[in-house]
């Protein structure tokens, strides 16, 4: 081993074998091995002590040993066969296993021998523990972006090395050099992210730049940099959060338009590895839900929500279409009414109703699509692999809830109220807990919102009560108000399908019952 592939700072143990050359009064030439106790036998001079020195100070202090022997001498002492050392690399790393590596090697040495971090794995929080305390955190950022190795340290024998799973994630696209998906740590800021993603490509130099983030899965911008007047600094003032989502973009800049292709989903909740991730064209849900580890054993997959901008924006608008029409039905109905009465009472009867179906309609106006897609799971034990194969688009938000332990029961009741659920109860079940319908009920409309999104209802003459239907966890039962007979509510036969259609959910069916 030549002298200069050694590092000063290598601290000599037991098992490196030292070769030792001497000449004038001494002369030998000669290589030992450093026993057990940390020592290296010189003929005629006896044990010398070097476990524990550092390489630099070693021709030193065997200098300083010998001469208690011999004077008018001088040596060298290299290292020509470093000790053996065995290391563990473990958590999310792509070969995690056991490694043998010269005494010589450091952290990185290993990392990169296990392949580095999974797909799943931390580049920013690689621990090195040492008779089990953690005694280093390496952040492989500042390597691969910056070239800093400072945190490198030697290896000892029975070292861990601990790759944990990645936890916050940001992305940026548009003109950045390195558009990806990158690992945050608390306190970072947007400034920070741009240098992960080589700071701005060519099209933006000396241009403004408009900085967007994506908000309820729309890209909302929230600065302008005018790269002319070098003020990216403005970006050190915006902080990072797990899971944004950013985009630099110059106005008018043909050489964006490749890069804002790749496609981001979110995914939340109780999945293993929750993030942002980039998907590949065709990448179905499923797929996704596999890629981020599955879901845990908290996670309620029967209620889990996708959702998707362009079906919410669907969803609004016909919701708004179907809105504006009942409200013109309404009036015309309650002109017609007018029309063919006489007595004051009944005048004022039908003006009463009708401005009551005029608030109810604002009410439903202020209700907001939600776009979200019923995925139409099996039933409360739904496991990922019953999750359809539906193809994932750029902005779609993946989530999985907690199992809840509740039934919620709302409207025309004597207590609304959310009640625990129990396995053997049934629809009428917990409408009884809730102290049954008040008299105002219109009991022959009873709704059955699931927890997946669907909903059930059925009139009772027509196709029998939802009444004896068994109640999952997190469903929600409502019972409606009782309208008047001639009042545009009754002539919109189910409103159920209006809020399965629409994405609406309890949160429709509350306005109704309210």
């Amino acid at each position: 081993m030549q002298n200069s592939q050694v590092n000063g700072d290598y601290v000599i143990g037991s098992g490196d074998e030292i070769q030792v050359r001497g000449w004038g009064m001494v002369d030998i030439d000669l290589t030992v091995t450093v026993d057990r106790s940390g020592a290296v036998y010189l003929p005629r001079v006896g044990n010398v002590h070097v476990a524990g020195i550092k390489y630099r100070d070693l021709q030193s202090s065997l200098k300083k040993a010998i001469n208690r022997v011999f004077v008018n001498f001088d040596l060298t002492a290299t290292i020509s066969q470093a000790r053996s050392v065995q290391v563990y690399v473990v958590g999310l790393a792509r070969a995690p296993g056991s490694y043998s590596f010269s005494a010589m090697s450091t952290l990185l040495n290993a990392v990169f021998a296990a392949g580095g971090p999974s797909q799943n794995g931390s580049m920013r929080e690689i621990q090195l523990k040492r008779a089990g305390k953690v005694v280093n955190r390496f952040d492989l950022y500042d390597l691969l972006i910056n070239g800093q190795r400072d945190k490198d340290v030697q290896l000892q024998d029975g070292d861990v090395i601990l790759l944990p799973p990645a936890k916050a994630m940001v992305a940026i696209n548009g003109n950045v050099k390195r558009p990806a998906i990158y690992e945050m740590k608390q306190g970072e800021t947007l400034k920070d992210l741009v240098g992960w993603a080589g700071e701005m490509d060519g099209a933006a130099e000396g241009q403004s730049v408009v900085v967007e983030k994506q908000i309820e899965r729309q890209f909302k911008s929230v600065t302008t940099l005018d790269l002319a007047r070098s003020d990216i600094g403005t970006l050190a003032s915006i902080k990072l959060q797990p899971s944004d989502i950013y985009r630099l973009v110059v106005p008018q800049a043909f050489a964006v338009a490749p890069r804002i292709g790749s496609e981001y989903v979110r995914i939340g909740g109780e999945v293993a590895q929750p993030g942002v991730y980039q998907v590949q064209p065709g990448e179905t849900l499923k797929q996704l839900v596999e890629r981020a580890g599955g879901v845990t054993s908290y996670g309620y997959l029967y209620a889990a929500e996708l959702t998707r901008e362009s079906v919410r924006q669907q969803q609004q608008q016909r919701l708004q279409e179907v809105l504006d029409r009942f409200e013109q039905d309404s009036q015309s109905a309650a002109n017609a009414r007018l029309v063919n009465l006489s007595s004051a009472d009944n005048v004022q009867a039908v003006s009463q109703q009708a401005e009551r179906n005029r608030k109810q309609i604002e009410k439903m106006r202020e209700l907001k699509a939600s776009g979200r897609i019923v995925l139409n799971m099996p039933g409360p034990q739904s496991m990922t692999a019953d999750l359809p194969d539906i193809p994932l688009q750029n902005g779609d938000t993946f989530s999985v809830p907690r199992r809840p332990g509740t039934v919620y029961v709302l409207g025309a009741v004597q207590s609304q109220n959310a009640f625990v659920y129990r396995d053997n109860r049934s629809a009428a079940d917990y409408i009884k807990l809730a102290g049954g319908p008040t008299r105002y009920a219109d009991d022959s409309y009873t709704y059955l919102i699931r927890a997946d999104g669907s909903v059930e209802s059925r009139q009772g003459s027509w196709f029998g009560s939802v009444d004896s239907l068994k109640a999952y966890p997190g469903d929600t039962i409502a019972l409606p108000m009782r309208a008047d007979y001639s009042s545009w509510t009754q002539e919109l036969k189910e409103w159920a399908q209006i809020f399965y259609q629409f994405g609406l959910g309890a949160a429709g069916i509350k306005v109704l019952t309210d």
